[in-house]
C-alpha cells in the first residue's frame, strides 16, 4: 500500500555544463509542488468501528535535483 496512493519517478539527465541552468528551468517550470486534500488510510492499530478517516491536506509533486560532475562516461 502506498502512503499518497501516487508514484515517484527518477529521470537521470546528463547534460553539458552550459546547459545545466536551462535543463533546471525547465524541471522548474514543469515540476510544482501542490496542496492536496487525502483521506488517510485506516491504521492497524484502530478499530474500524472508531476510525473517522477525516480529509488533511498533503503537499504532493514538486522535484528533488542533484547536479554533479560526472568524471566517466561510458557507453557499452
Amino acid at each position: 500500500m502506498a502512503f499518497l496512493k501516487a508514484g515517484n519517478t527518477t529521470f537521470i539527465i546528463g547534460v553539458e555544463d552550459e546547459q545545466v541552468e536551462t535543463a533546471l528551468e525547465i524541471i522548474k517550470n514543469n515540476c510544482k509542488a501542490r496542496e492536496q486534500i487525502m483521506s488517510p488510510a485506516a491504521s492497524l492499530g484502530v478499530t474500524v468501528d472508531t476510525y473517522v478517516p477525516y480529509p488533511i491536506e498533503v503537499q504532493v509533486g514538486g522535484a528533488t535535483v542533484f547536479v554533479m560532475p560526472v568524471d566517466q562516461f561510458q557507453q557499452f
